[in-house]
């Protein structure tokens, strides 16, 4: 679920981060910079784990800050294709559920990822697993583990308006890394099913 990236960049020291160790001041502009960002191709930053090596710093003509460049090494989540996650169900539709794991929405469990007999009730706005003459509800916010089938990328910059919203109308924008999921295992659903 959690790798470990290398990464290389040119960072600034402020003049009010002058006090704090170098280190330190380097690792909190780095988690300002990167952490809960999508690097693309490479998956969401979460933390820095630690720097690797401190190039001299520099400044340039008329700055009052000190440019370093920094080799660190960045937790980062991706998981792997069939990895099993727990995450909590946020929404559903009839093309799917949202899944949540707190620190990451964008995990959709579309419908043909379900296990067989399963439909989406309108009335209850959620879906039921009809199983051995049982009605299996997945509930909003209960806990349900899943299988990892894809994972996808989307470059989202520089976000130009399109058309439609030129015109007033607005599209959805699309996330920059999303998951999709299946429940359709043995094993895999809402944790209260196999208890």
């Amino acid at each position: 679920m959690f790798v470990l990236v290398v990464l290389r960049d040119t960072l600034k020291i402020v003049p009010a981060d002058f006090r704090k160790a170098r280190e330190r001041a380097l690792k909190d502009e780095i988690n300002n910079k990167y952490a809960n960002r999508v690097l693309h191709d490479i998956g969401l930053c979460i933390l820095v784990h630690d720097i690797l090596e401190i190039d001299e710093g520099f400044v340039q003509h008329s700055e009052g800050w000190i440019w370093v460049k920094v080799t660190f090494r960045m937790i980062v989540f991706r998981p792997f294709r069939e990895e099993i996650l727990l995450g909590r169900i946020r929404s559903s539709s009839e093309t799917g559920i949202q899944v949540s794991m707190g620190f990451f929405d964008d995990i959709n469990i579309p419908a043909e990822c379900m296990p067989e007999g399963s439909e989406y009730d309108q009335n209850e706005g959620v879906w039921v697993w009809r199983y051995d003459d049982n009605a299996l509800y997945m509930d909003l916010d209960e806990p349900i583990r899943f299988s990892v089938v894809d994972s996808k990328f989307l470059d989202v910059s520089p976000p130009r308006p399109t058309k439609d919203e030129e015109e007033g109308t607005s599209m959805a924008r699309q996330p920059p890394y999303s998951l999709t999921g299946s429940i359709a295992q043995s094993g895999l659903g809402l944790l209260s099913w196999w208890q």
